[in-house]
């Protein structure tokens, strides 16, 4: 006879705990599928991420994982409850037997649950060690109501997913917590952090909108690829334009006002003054402290001698992102999955090349950068292989 597994769950964000516990409930309960089944009204709170990207973030975990499936049966917009869901999986498998995974830190509370009694009788009840909580007494207390229920021997599951939220707020990527596809999806998204999209989209033209969008995502994507800190390049991602769409005269005026610069060449120009400015705005008005994202902010145009991995990050994907279409943008798309600083320069000297084909001047601080990565190029091979900006 089929046996399924019952994994249900706000998974806000969903982590390596919970696929370490269906797996180890698969293999131990000897079940043939596990379904994670996510609500979509939780009774006891409301989500910060959306049911599309809930699921999503739970496809992109189990994904090639033998026996691991998602269900979106409870992703409506009304409250569901256990036996609703067991109700409607016996219904769709009527010969199969259904076994209800939850963590320990849950076993008190379900003799209260709606139709407890009833839901005994429909499923048994596979339970995963929690930190901080008596498993085998809460087994007994629950098998007292008449519950059928297996302590699964399994590793302590220590981390929740509102520590990881936690940690996402501090634009941590939740090394060996969330897999890194999942870190991915959430900087691409904005997920778990202040609603940044919704302000930029305020400040900036609709195509400066969609371009620092396009950023974002290819920020995301670079920073996935060479192993640097993928919150942090959403967020600089975002934000880097966020002073594009300003007048000159009100760039200056910030510029003169927080002593930014008092380079001429820089304040007659709005595309040197815009990264400079928009760094003081993403700390004033967008409370960024982050010194790495705050430069990759402020030289994502210039660029400047000594940039960090996130600068590169950012510098490059605003370079190539998808609404982009100039000579040369495929090699410096290759170029990028191979050496962010290749890619830099490569792009940093055919914007050299237009300027003075213009009979416009060049930002010092590009020539400095041009430099300094043609050295590093040279001398340091490996430069990124152990990155300094950590994650």
């Amino acid at each position: 006879m089929r046996r399924i597994g019952i994994f249900s769950g706000t998974f806000d964000p969903v982590h390596r705990g919970h696929l370490r516990a269906a797996q180890a409930c698969l293999a131990s309960m000897h079940l043939d599928e596990v379904f994670f089944v996510p609500f979509g009204k939780p009774l006891a709170r409301q989500t910060e991420a959306s049911t599309q990207h809930r699921a999503q973030m739970i496809a992109l975990s189990i994904a090639g994982i033998p026996g691991l499936s998602l269900s979106k049966m409870d992703l409506v917009d009304q409250p569901r409850y256990a036996i609703d869901t067991v109700r409607d999986f016996k219904k769709r498998y009527p010969d199969a037997e259904l076994v209800y995974i939850v963590g320990a830190d849950k076993l008190s509370d379900i003799p209260a649950w709606k139709d407890a009694i009833t839901l005994f009788t429909l499923c048994e009840f596979a339970v995963f060690p929690r930190a901080g909580y008596d498993a085998a007494a809460l087994c007994d207390f629950l098998r007292a109501y008449g519950a059928r229920v297996t302590l699964i021997p399994s590793e302590l599951i220590t981390m929740s997913s509102g520590q990881i939220r936690a940690l996402l707020r501090l634009l941590s990527d939740a090394p060996g917590k969330l897999l890194p596809t999942v870190a991915a999806y959430i900087a691409s998204n904005g997920l778990y952090q202040p609603d940044y999209e919704r302000m930029v989209r305020q400040a900036v033209s609709q195509s400066r909108f969609a371009h620092s969008q396009g950023v974002r995502q290819t920020a995301v994507n670079l920073a996935y690829l060479h192993g640097l800190p993928m919150q942090k390049a959403g967020v600089a991602g975002i934000l880097h334009d966020c002073a594009k769409n300003m007048e000159l005269s009100r760039l200056q005026a910030i510029a003169r006002q927080a002593r930014i610069t008092r380079d001429p060449l820089t304040l007659k120009s709005n595309a040197l003054l815009h990264g400079p400015v928009g760094a003081q705005i993403a700390r004033m008005r967008y409370h960024i402290s982050d010194a790495h994202i705050l430069n990759a902010i402020r030289y994502h145009t210039t660029g400047r001698a000594g940039m960090d991995g996130l600068e590169l990050v950012v510098f490059v994907a605003d370079a190539i992102e998808p609404n982009r279409k100039y000579p040369g943008l495929e090699l410096i798309s290759e170029q990028a999955e191979q050496d962010l600083r290749l890619a830099a320069l490569t792009s940093l000297s055919g914007t050299q090349q237009f300027v003075k084909t213009k009979g416009l001047v060049n930002s010092p601080l590009s020539a400095h950068a041009i430099a300094d990565l043609r050295h590093r190029l040279q001398t340091r091979p490996d430069e990124f292989a152990h990155d300094t900006v950590s994650k």
